[in-house]
């Protein structure tokens, strides 16, 4: 069997290309455009044909493996877990690396996955990140004199931690004019009481009845597209983050 050294080192550069290309996108927009996708996909279909080709790449366990992960990641899709997009771009990478049963017990006793499963698992991961990043932003408000649960006295101290970590308070006006970025978090009933929630699905009625200056609680859209691009920069490099503090719990236990 011959090796071509430069394959995949191809599959890693048309990868972080890509996925830099989307991640620009989505910081922009939060949209990314289809042809990326159509890109990286038929780059998946060419790189590993010609693993085929030189005996690199078994073409059964390779459509078996990307068919597995994509079916995962259509599923957690339709859980709520992340956008379209973001399922499009694990599929990709399902179908750009290939795997074997062989590979994939390789893979994991260097504490890794096959990459698009250890990119999802690296990327949410990071998404901790934002817990301290929200508390930040609502301290920050909150110096500025802001109450930040003016009208939500009834909220349990527990949602109102979480809102803390989850959610960003920022002014009505600022909401509408980047609500590309923000998903309304408060809704108001009719007889005036404000709610938090951490649902997407509300009303959009719900905007009618707030004004403009007032502070509200808002779900800020993570460009989840640059932590993609972040995970599987870690795995490439790296593992699996997530099964790296497992097994080093494990072996805490054990011992």
């Amino acid at each position: 069997m011959s090796y071509w050294p430069w394959l995949e080192n191809a599959r890693s550069i048309v990868s972080i290309i890509l996925l830099s290309v989307g991640s620009i996108q989505d910081v922009k927009s939060r949209e990314i455009d289809d042809r990326i996708w159509i890109v990286f996909l038929a780059s998946a279909i060419v790189l590993n044909i010609l693993g085929v080709l030189n005996g690199s790449v078994e073409p059964a366990w390779w459509l078996l493996f990307a068919g597995l992960q994509s079916g995962l990641f259509i599923l957690l899709y339709y859980a709520g877990v992340y956008g379209g997009a973001d399922a499009k771009g694990l599929m990709c990478l399902s179908l750009m690396y290939p795997s074997t049963p062989t590979g994939f017990l390789v893979d994991l006793s260097m504490a890794r996955l096959p990459v698009a499963f250890s990119t999802m698992n690296n990327a949410l991961m990071l998404t901790i990140l934002y817990l301290p990043v929200n508390l930040l932003w609502n301290i920050s408000v909150k110096l500025k004199g802001v109450e930040l649960f003016k009208g939500l006295e009834k909220e349990s101290m527990f949602r109102r931690v979480a809102a803390l970590l989850l959610l960003r308070k920022v002014r009505f006006s600022h909401y509408l004019a980047e609500n590309s970025r923000f998903l309304l978090a408060e809704k108001r009933s009719r007889s005036g009481v404000r709610r938090i929630v951490f649902s997407r699905k509300i009303d959009e009625k719900a905007e009618q009845a707030f004004n403009p200056e007032e502070h509200v609680f808002t779900s800020f859209l993570m460009p989840l597209q640059v932590l993609l691009l972040l995970g599987l920069v870690v795995r490439l490099f790296y593992g699996d983050i997530l099964l790296v503090l497992s097994l080093v719990l494990a072996s805490r236990l054990i011992k």
